[in-house]
């Protein structure tokens, strides 16, 4: 009897292992003969996943951004606060650090080439989005101001988690999880002191490429 295979499961498996490789070695050692040597596998088989290197990392790049929507939404769904929200968002454990890693490392490729250069916006604007929502339902529901400018305070917190996340990455014993979090309710608590931003303060918006990962 034939073995089933799943083979979204085994894309996102090998995406799993090219984030390895990056935590371990860095960027360059990402070639399709590591990858399968690290995930058990000959060379032919990640062959028949992925046509290159590229759509490897772009699906590993898209890969890094579905399960961080994964997270939100369990604990949104759970109805959890806003802080519990933005925490799956950080780097408190093993998993969520190898993603930043893997994060970080994508960026000096991305910044030479175009199609990943769009996916990385792509899943900037993506995380943008999903902590404005965030803000809006804390705002609906009284955790936060009525006064609350979404907008500014979503590019606000984005670009200090990303910040927050840099550090962690460089030396997480520095940052480790109850300080990730005490960051994050000083930015809570400073939002409700100042819902509006200070007149004439403004931050840029992103215009996303029209580019997608498909497959």
């Amino acid at each position: 009897m034939p073995i089933v295979v799943d083979h979204d499961e085994r894309r996102h498996y090998i995406a799993r292992v090219v984030e390895r490789v990056i935590a371990k070695q860095g960027m360059d050692a990402v070639t399709i003969r590591n990858v399968a040597r690290e995930a058990g596998f000959r060379s032919t088989l990640i062959s028949h996943y992925f046509k290159d290197k590229k759509d490897m990392l772009t699906f590993t790049l898209d890969s890094i951004r579905s399960r961080a929507a994964i997270r939100v939404d369990k604990e949104f769904l759970d109805k959890h606060d806003l802080a519990a929200c933005l925490e799956t968002l950080l780097a408190t454990n093993e998993d969520e650090l190898s993603d930043w890693q893997a994060w970080f490392g994508f960026w000096e490729k991305a910044t030479f080439d175009p199609e990943l250069s769009a996916v990385r916006l792509g899943v900037v604007e993506a995380t943008h989005n999903t902590i404005r929502h965030l803000l809006e339902r804390a705002r609906d529901t009284g955790e936060l101001p009525k006064t609350l400018d979404c907008e500014f305070h979503a590019r606000r917190l984005q670009i200090i988690m990303n910040g927050l996340a840099a550090h962690v990455v460089m030396k997480p014993s520095d940052w480790p999880a109850d300080a990730q979090r005490g960051l994050l309710k000083v930015e809570i608590e400073f939002m409700k002191k100042m819902p509006k931003p200070p007149p004439g303060t403004t931050l840029p918006d992103f215009h996303v490429p029209a580019f997608a990962y498909t497959r």
